[in-house]
């Protein structure tokens, strides 16, 4: 891992954990075991129902929070939606955005996720942009144009000098909810590939400086193999660290390998 990037390891809950005592008994476990270590940064994304409990026991803790999902505006008429003003209420710093459930479940266009990142910049909190193909596929140039299609479109209007304060989840659609995560080489020469198309559209410095995770189907049992690279900066793990202990196992394995 690059000494320009802090390793990250990102958890979502999805839907997993909804009832606030239950998210207030996992955020105290995982601090008391984590103990404020420093040399990882550790982010929760709650359901929204317990997001703000979440945030309570966290806020004088270095685990950051954030939303799964936000509107793609401020405040007005966008029923049933979160707002970022919300997050940023509750001292939230991250928003995931372009998550495959979001994509194909509610149908999220690229330029909505577009407006989503712009307006998450725009507000100075971190967006996790969720990119990925959709089909399994051993063939590496088939899979790296799809995601610069996403990132094309995601990015569009991004400035150069911002991309340090993004970060990019490589989260190949075939692997979410399954038993396995995609193979670490795989997973190395897609992330490689990564950077090496978004310096055709940005400078090359500003590249460096991204974060780029993985995320799909991770577990303490994978995660030295697919962050043994310079080039992967953390994981986003799913139901796979939905127990604080084996949260806090992936992200020692990742200080390990810093």
């Amino acid at each position: 891992m690059s000494e320009l990037r802090k390793p990250i390891v990102v958890m979502n809950w999805a839907m997993r954990q909804n009832k606030n005592q239950d998210a207030i008994q996992f955020s105290r476990e995982l601090v008391e075991i984590l103990k404020n270590s420093n040399q990882v940064e550790k982010v929760i994304l709650p359901s929204m129902g317990t997001i703000h409990s979440v945030a309570e026991v966290t806020k004088e803790t270095n685990i950051k929070v954030g939303a799964q999902n936000i509107a793609p505006i401020e405040h007005g008429e966008m029923s049933g939606e979160y707002s970022i003003e919300s997050l940023i209420d509750i001292k939230g710093e991250f928003v995931e955005i372009g998550h495959w459930e979001r994509r194909l479940i509610f149908g999220e266009t690229e330029e909505l996720i577009n407006k989503k990142l712009l307006l998450t910049l725009n507000y100075n909190l971190t967006p996790i942009l969720c990119v990925g193909e959709k089909e399994k596929t051993d063939d590496l140039e088939e899979v790296l144009s799809e995601i610069e299609r996403q990132l094309y479109n995601n990015l569009y209007q991004v400035k150069s000098e911002e991309l340090e304060n993004i970060v990019i989840a490589y989260t190949p659609y075939w692997t979410v909810g399954q038993t396995y995560a995609s193979n670490y080489p795989h997973v190395h020469e897609v992330v490689k590939g990564i950077r090496s198309r978004l310096n055709k559209y940005f400078n090359s410095s500003d590249v460096k400086k991204l974060r780029i995770i993985y995320g799909g189907s991770v577990s303490p049992e994978n995660t030295k193999l697919i962050t043994g690279n310079e080039d992967i900066d953390g994981v986003l793990v799913g139901r796979f660290g939905s127990e604080p202990s084996r949260y806090a196992e992936i992200v020692k394995i990742i200080e390990s390998n810093k």
